[in-house]
């Protein structure tokens, strides 16, 4: 059967070599020697890997002859597809795709089931007649914390997988919630290499994901004992009991071929994307605004891809989403109402999430404060902002509220409160709508004004651009930010700063448009003008910080109505009104507010945040400045080899005094390549001097980032979400700076070298792009408070998705 097995791929092979030769009337190259015998080559090396346990010659059948055969007949005929698919002149786009989809179909087939094709010859063991205690095999057996041991013992045998067969958690407690978490098995073997049990690994193991049931094993020869050690699940903010019962272990478990609908469809669009964007193809010589109705639908494709991912994003963790439905979070569920809001009922602002509807539900009252009176012993303490004596003289006081003239305020913005929550209670009568539904709404926003920023640049300053770079350029910065993690953690301090995030990108987006409107166009022109200018006002009332960024007004606007004088005319004095409106408005509403809770109009409450430290007394310390900005930009994250592939570090520093951190992911340009981008601006000074609104632009977004770091660490802390302070606009400066390095090749294409670098350039952009969502990806799955115990079986699952190999 071997012998048959090589002889059929070998004239696969050849055939594979010489059809495509003969259909183009010429001699075979190297290149079909490559696409023919080199792809079986390739496919024999996979086998090898495959069926290394036992070997691949071991009960060579037909099963395993029908398999290599297959996937040499599949990598063949995808490959020789692509090589006369030019002869199909009508139907070369729809030839494209079959033959994407036959690739990523025989990928999710025949590589990432190696599992399948590997076990397939395998007979199950049952070992639990090797178990050295068993008092009653009859019954089930337990792992709890008295009894967390299996041992199996006499084996004598070759282990190459084990199998859980019929596990159930046995937690019977008072909350419904606490239903099949996660716990980790320890094993550990002696084989023929070693007489004693020197290595121990550790199988993670969710009842709900039935890819984490079974494992497969690498021992030396045949195994004499196994150990498997039941460890409870303890996290920082979830802990569980170990108490589980299985009905027996499995070894050598033939696996099933466990096809993902997911996995394809991702492989697909992963291969489509590489498609699209190689080199050579028309999405790179295509100027986007010449050909924008060809590729709107592009566009929207993407788009949507994105606002799919962002609205799932944070119904991964149910204790965090704040709804339960008849079938999302049931054991939350009311047993009644179509949605059920789980975190905040009632006003109750214990969880930091309930503020704003806690504030809602006072704002409707005719208060400014929250409904909630505080410990009287706060009243008498010399310094209630003193966290220690805080906590031994009312131990009950609320966290990270404002407390101010005996009362309690929310100090977090007032506009997300006025946008979602206010209106939702009063047309509803329910209260406290949980942050994660406007959040998503957010998101989106933010996603369209990415899109929205960057179109607007090309008119500006990039008319040439081709589809490919605005696509990526846009994707980039979308894909890049930190919704994704915003969104796993709905909490206030991450709807607060979403909030501020998409009203700058938003304003920024409009401001352009403005800039961008024929001033024959004097009707669109103020629309944009009033709706950029209130967007950024309302950046005040949701993070007052990021407001700095209005500051790119100046660089914006500066030629039409400074240098073109526009400003003193009639009509420029009429949009410098419509500009400053709105402006006016908002900073009314939100002076009246501080003042009306703390006495001056310019304190937003911050400093009087009941938190881990006294705000009152935290002071401007140079020594924190340096450690924030490296951290902040330049931080390296912790790297593992196994799944999410990303761990958190802290921030290390030797400035003796107060820093307040918390787990940080990574500086954003360490892990956001895109923003390597900007590497290319001093090389394009001369460029820049010609298009100073440009280089005024680029420029102010550095220096307020940088001013934003230094803020934040001063104010507040090191944290990694408060990189959405200015994350959004960097980003925005790195797509730029991208379509800035594009034009300049453009320019000079025809000198020598030139083609070279933009074939680079054609491939390290989608490459920045996908390794910066591929950064966010694992950060979702890596984050506190952790997908791993707030949602094991979710987790599980896309870890074994992705470790297809384990």
């Amino acid at each position: 059967m071997l012998i048959l097995t090589i002889f059929l791929t070998l004239l696969i092979a050849a055939l594979s070599a010489w059809v495509p030769a003969r259909l183009e009337g010429r001699r075979m190259g190297r290149g079909d020697l490559l696409r023919g015998p080199g792809l079986a080559a390739a496919v024999w090396i996979w086998a090898c890997c495959i069926y290394s346990k036992p070997g691949l010659t071991v009960d060579f059948d037909a099963f395993r002859a029908a398999g290599i055969t297959g996937m040499v007949l599949w990598a063949c005929a995808v490959a020789g597809g692509f090589r006369v698919r030019h002869r199909l002149a009508k139907f070369r786009r729809a030839a494209a795709v079959g033959l994407l989809a036959v690739l990523a179909l025989g990928l999710e087939v025949f590589v990432c089931n190696l599992n399948f094709w590997a076990t397939h010859s395998y007979t199950p063991v049952d070992l639990r007649p090797y178990l050295t205690e068993d008092a009653d095999p009859e019954a089930p057996l337990t792992l709890d914390e008295e009894h967390n041991t299996l041992t199996f013992a006499g084996l004598d045998r070759e282990l190459y997988n084990l199998q859980l067969a019929g596990l159930v958690y046995q937690y019977d407690g008072p909350h419904p919630e606490v239903q099949n978490p996660l716990f980790t098995l320890t094993v550990s073997a002696t084989d023929e290499a070693s007489s004693a049990s020197r290595q121990s690994w550790l199988w993670q193991v969710a009842v709900k994901a039935e890819r984490s049931l079974t494992r497969s094993l690498d021992l030396s020869g045949k195994a004499s004992t196994l150990t498997l050690t039941g460890n409870a699940y303890a996290g920082e903010y979830r802990q569980y009991p170990l108490t589980y019962t299985l009905q027996t272990v499995y070894a050598n478990v033939p696996r099933p071929l466990d096809f993902s609908a997911v996995r394809f469809a991702a492989l697909f669009a992963l291969l489509g994307a590489a498609f699209a964007l190689r080199p050579a193809s028309a999405l790179w010589r295509d100027a986007y605004l010449e050909h924008t109705r060809r590729y709107r639908p592009a566009v929207v494709l993407v788009m949507g891809v994105l606002a799919v991912l962002t609205f799932l994003a944070p119904f991964a963790d149910r204790f965090n989403a704040g709804v339960a439905t008849s079938f999302y979070n049931t054991a939350s569920w009311d047993g009644e109402s179509r949605i059920t809001f789980t975190k905040h009922i009632n006003g109750e602002v214990s969880d930091t999430a309930a503020q704003y509807g806690a504030l809602a539900h006072s704002l409707l009252n005719g208060r400014l404060d929250l409904e909630l009176d505080p410990p009287a012993a706060m009243a008498a303490m010399e310094n209630p902002y003193d966290t220690a004596a805080r906590q031994e003289a009312a131990p009950d006081a609320l966290w990270d509220v404002a407390y101010y003239g005996s009362r309690y305020y929310v100090y977090f913005g007032l506009v997300p409160c006025l946008l979602f929550q206010l209106p939702f209670e009063a047309l509803t009568g329910v209260g406290d709508l949980p942050p994660s539904l406007p959040m998503i709404l957010l998101a989106w926003l933010m996603i369209w004004a990415s899109f929205g920023c960057v179109k607007q640049a090309l008119r500006r300053w990039f008319p040439r651009a081709s589809a490919a770079a605005y696509l990526l350029a846009a994707t980039g910065m979308a894909a890049g930010s930190q919704i994704w993690y915003l969104l796993l953690r709905p909490s206030v301090y991450e709807y607060a700063i979403l909030s501020g995030a998409a009203f700058v990108l938003l304003g920024l987006w409009q401001w352009l448009l403005a800039a961008n409107t024929p001033t024959e166009k004097r009707a669109r022109l103020v629309f944009h003008l009033v709706l950029g200018s209130l967007c950024i006002a309302l950046v005040a009332g949701c993070r007052p910080q990021m407001e700095v960024f209005a500051v790119l007004a100046l660089p914006i606007f500066w030629k039409r109505y400074v240098t073109g004088k526009r400003l003193v005319s009639r009509a420029g004095a009429g949009e410098a009104a419509a500009f400053l409106l709105p402006v006016i408005a908002v900073a009314a509403v939100l002076l009246w507010y501080n003042a009306a809770r703390f006495d001056s109009p310019f304190d937003f409450g911050a400093t009087y945040n009941l938190t881990s430290n006294d705000m009152t007394r935290r002071g401007f310390s140079v020594g924190r400045a340096a450690p924030a900005v490296v951290t902040f930009l330049f931080g390296v994250p912790g790297f593992s080899t196994v799944f999410p592939y990303l761990s958190a570090t802290r921030m290390d520093t030797n400035y003796m005094g107060l820093t307040i951190t918390e787990l940080f992911y990574g500086g954003a340009f360490v892990c956001l390549p895109f923003l390597w981008g900007l590497a290319v601006l001093p090389l394009a000074r001369k460029r820049l001097q010609k298009y100073r609104d440009l280089r005024g632009m680029l420029r102010g977004i550095l220096l307020v980032m940088v001013l934003l770091v230094v803020v934040d660490c001063e104010m507040a802390g090191v944290l990694y979400r408060y990189q959405s302070d200015w994350l959004g606009p960097l980003l925005l400066a790195g797509a730029l700076a991208w379509l800035l390095a594009e034009q300049v090749l453009q320019d000079h294409a025809a000198q020598p070298g030139i083609a070279a670098l933009q074939g680079l350039y054609r491939r390290a952009l989608p490459l920045a792009v996908l390794a910066g969502a591929a950064y966010n990806f694992c950060v979702y799955f890596a984050a506190e408070p952790g997908l791993l115990g707030q949602n094991p079986s979710l987790y599980q699952t896309v870890s074994r998705l992705v470790q297809f190999w384990l």
